[in-house]
């Protein structure tokens, strides 16, 4: 099964202009935080909601009532099918995010214990190596920056991935090949370090005999 399979049509730009109401809006949101507050933007970005929906009404009004161009049918207002969308959230809709997030995070909490307690020793080396790279991302940029990084690769990968599939496969099974080689020198290397200890004290009352 594809990778892309699950997602949905909208990130591969399938229908451009859907698409890129989705996308346009939300970038141009996420560049504006780095300039201006959450509350200019929030503000901001309802204004011009607002001032879109009463051009689209002054328009429907006009083209129906004044120069009768189109029929007086619902189709004829450009935000038809905007009304159709169904906005409520259900209870039971709530529930079973809060169920699923706190199992989610209970398991994250265990990792994290697991992780800082040095259950693993080798995964708590992996950890330590991932914590090390991420402060030089921290460095380079802060978190608004990689949310939108994130947010434009939500966009663009899919539909790459789909052009590209068997080179993107390829190239994957040569990484994941490097690191599990690395992973398996680490693992030994690990293995070799805690043996070392034991054979020095097995010797050790040997040489006082």
């Amino acid at each position: 099964m594809s990778l892309t399979s699950s997602l949905p049509s909208v990130m591969f730009w399938s229908n451009p202009l859907e698409t890129a109401a989705i996308f346009l809006p939300t970038l141009v949101a996420l560049v504006a935080l780095v300039s201006y507050s959450i509350i200019s933007v929030v503000s901001t970005s309802c204004l011009v909601i607002l001032l879109a929906v009463s051009l689209c009404k002054l328009y429907t009004h006009v083209m129906v009532n004044l120069l009768a161009k189109l029929p007086a049918d619902p189709s004829s207002d450009p935000l038809h099918k905007v009304y159709s969308f169904d906005l409520t959230i259900s209870a039971e809709t709530v529930e079973n995010i809060i169920s699923c997030s706190v199992s989610n995070l209970n398991d994250i909490l265990n990792q994290l214990r697991s992780l800082f307690l040095l259950d693993s020793l080798v995964d708590s080396i992996k950890f330590g190596v991932l914590l090390y790279f991420i402060t030089y991302i921290g460095l380079m940029c802060n978190l608004l920056t990689v949310i939108t990084m994130a947010w434009i690769t939500l966009f663009t990968f899919p539909r790459l991935y789909r052009d590209n599939e068997m080179a993107i496969d390829n190239l994957v099974e040569k990484m994941i090949g490097q690191v599990e080689d690395v992973k398996s020198k680490v693992t030994s290397l690990v293995t070799r370090t805690k043996a070392t200890p034991m054979k020095s004290v097995e010797k050790t009352p040997e040489k006082e005999e």
